[in-house]
């Protein structure tokens, strides 16, 4: 009885602990990422439309584009491959709306970095 009641535990654990049974994690956040102390390293808000500004390199990462920001060292994935595509490798500016896990970019434009 009490070996059922440990499997059935243990299922239960690995079933509600993301990644634990093999799921999809989002990409890890840096062991030292702190919260940034000024406000040039965090994305611009336009606190109307919930719109961000985001800079980085976009690369692919396990066939998706993503952005890496060095300022904060994270990546976001970006929901706009077409888009993405064009500056495989580059310094760019993304603008648009972060979804609410804080790993993707809803992709309103993509511009390259001055």
């Amino acid at each position: 009885m009490k070996s059922s009641r440990s499997k059935f535990i243990f299922t239960m654990l690995l079933t509600a602990i993301p990644g634990a049974a093999g799921a999809a994690m989002p990409p890890p956040a840096s062991a030292n990422e702190s919260v940034p102390a000024n406000n040039s390293q965090r994305p611009q808000n336009d606190a109307q439309s919930g719109l961000k500004t985001f800079a980085g390199t976009v690369t692919l990462t396990n066939g998706k584009y993503v952005l890496e920001d060095p300022s904060t060292k994270r990546s976001y994935y970006l929901d706009d491959a077409k888009a993405a595509k064009k500056f495989d490798g580059k310094m760019v500016v993304v603008t648009g709306t972060l979804d609410n896990s804080g790993y993707t970019i809803h992709v309103q434009k993509i511009e390259a970095a001055a």
